[in-house]
């Protein structure tokens, strides 16, 4: 089993993973927990997705990775960053703010959540 995490800039976490059926889940931060004492991340939310929306994040994660030019090499305020977990092996990509690779994944999480 292969599990992507997302962590955005705000440190929320999202989870995607494919098990029997694929899911993401959103683990929002709350004020205590934020670096303003004030930022909300709204609601936990965890939902099945289907193989489409799993293959157009997933697919969106990779290019991130593979475009190493917006690569960072410690976690800043509002980078984000990508951890992929496989049985015995768990990488990680921290990636520039304002990168549009950071955007493009963070448009597409949203979507997906909130539909």
């Amino acid at each position: 089993m292969k599990l992507y995490k997302y962590h955005d800039g705000n440190g929320n976490t999202y989870i995607i993973k494919s098990e029997v059926k694929k899911f993401i889940e959103y683990i929002a931060i709350k004020p205590s927990l934020s670096s303003s004492g004030i930022y909300d991340g709204g609601n936990y939310i965890i939902k099945e997705i289907n193989k489409l929306q799993y293959n157009k994040i997933t697919s969106i994660l990779n290019e991130a990775i593979r475009n190493k030019e917006n690569h960072i090499e410690n976690r800043v305020k509002t980078s984000g960053m990508i951890t992929i977990q496989e049985i015995n092996d768990k990488k990680i990509y921290i990636l520039a703010p304002n990168s549009k690779e950071l955007y493009k994944i963070e448009k597409t999480l949203q979507e997906i959540i909130k539909n």
